[in-house]
């Protein structure tokens, strides 16, 4: 089961999320609005949105995760 540790918008501890499954980045972006109880401001599907524009309409910047024990991956 994979493990992701998220940060985002110069939080000091990650969001720790463990899935049955690997997460694509829109995935992850969406996992980090769930954590924050916020509705998607542009919309409730993100399926129409690019992994910049999620992150823009839902104030997430500097955006990292790890994957198990992988080096960071930045979203952009």
């Amino acid at each position: 089961m994979p493990l992701y540790q998220i940060w985002y918008n110069d939080n000091d501890n990650p969001l720790v999320v463990d899935t049955p499954y690997r997460l694509r980045d829109i995935e992850i972006a969406g996992e980090i609005v769930r954590n924050e109880h916020r509705q998607n401001r542009q919309s409730a599907d993100p399926a129409g949105l690019t992994v910049r524009e999620f992150l823009r309409v839902n104030g997430l910047r500097n955006v990292r995760y790890t994957l198990d024990e992988s080096e960071p991956v930045d979203l952009k």
